[in-house]
Formats: structure tokens, sequence, C-alpha cells
């Protein structure tokens, strides 16, 4: 019997390709949330409204149970990690917050939000073909859990002329234009006729 070298190189070829086959729970925490602030990159480095200047990279803050991946994060130069302290320190408004990250089988969930456009939900990473794609799996948009997010990290506080949150606070106001606040001190409740 004769034994051909073709079914064996092919047998090889198989077995090394599965085993460099990646789910998107081999990943680092780093690689994903990084391509998810890649992925949510148009909203994230848009000004909070036209006339506010762009940011220069993208604002992740964790919060809930994705505070224990904060040892597992670093700033880079696309991507900046800011605690909730320093996000209300700078009065950012265009930001990303990450509440979880976990598996589900080969795949990892994610919940968000990011309220300078009322989006939150869950997001599915998964692999396909070794890049990370996203697939939504309970996305909602609601501009009052928007007002509701704003009230909650800055409610009370004073508001800063020029800052993000100066121009995102009351954007159909006349002062939205030139960034100045058009009151001194962001409100505490949620409600739609002061945010």
């Amino acid at each position: 019997m004769r034994i051909t070298a073709a079914p064996l190189l092919l047998a090889a070829l198989l077995a090394s390709s599965a085993v460099n086959a990646r789910d998107a729970s081999d990943y680092s925490t780093q690689e994903l949330v990084e391509a998810l602030a890649q992925r949510l990159s148009k909203v994230l480095l848009a000004g909070p409204t036209r006339d506010a200047p762009p940011s220069t990279a993208a604002i992740v803050m964790l919060e809930g149970k994705g505070l224990r991946l904060a040892p597992r994060l670093q700033s880079t130069p696309a991507m900046r990690v800011l605690s909730q302290e320093q996000l209300v320190a700078e009065q950012r408004a265009n930001f990303l917050i990450i509440s979880q990250l976990g598996q589900q089988g080969a795949d990892m969930l994610v919940d968000y939000e990011t309220p300078n456009n009322a989006s939150f939900g869950t997001l599915r990473i998964q692999d396909k073909d070794g890049k990370l794609v996203f697939k939504a799996e309970d996305t909602y948009r609601s501009s009052s859990g928007a007002r509701a997010t704003y009230a909650r990290l800055y409610g009370g506080l004073p508001c800063r002329n020029g800052s993000e949150m100066a121009y995102r606070f009351n954007y159909a106001d006349r002062y939205a234009r030139s960034g100045e606040c058009p009151v001194a001190r962001f409100p505490s409740s949620d409600s739609a006729f002061e945010w």
C-alpha cells in the first residue's frame, strides 16, 4: 500500500489552523476595549455639539462590575481610561461607560453606555477570521437615560465654561455655540426641561 504525502500535509495544515484559531475570549481585556473604542470612534471622537472642539482620544470610564477591569487597562494615544473622578473633574460629556465585560462561550459580552448619543445596552464580541466583530444583543437609545447619567455624574456641581459639558449642557440654548454655561450649576434632576 502506497501512502502519498498530500493527505498528511493537508491533515497537518488543518491541525495547525485549528491551533491558531482564536475565540473572542482569547483576547486580552486591553485588546477588547481598544477594539470597542475603535468601533465606536465616530461617536466618541465627535464633539458633544457641532460647535464644540472634537476629542483627540476616546474616553473610557469603568463602573460597577467593570471596575474590576481597571488593573488590566492602560491609556493609549487613541484611548484614555479615566476614573469617574477624573472624568467629572475634566467635565467630559462624550465618553464610553463599560459596566461589565464577561465571557459567554467563545464570545465576550460587554454592557456599555455612550450618553452623548443616548445609546446603551449589551454587545456580543466575536472573532471572525482574526478580526473582532460586534453584534447588538440588546441595544437601546434613550435621551432620558442619558440625562439621568449626566445628572448622576454632574448634578449640583458647578459648570465650567469651555468644557465639553458646557457645550453639551444646554445645546439648544444660545450659549452653546460659545461653550458658556447657561447657568452656574448642573441640575440635580434628569428633567428634560433642565437638561
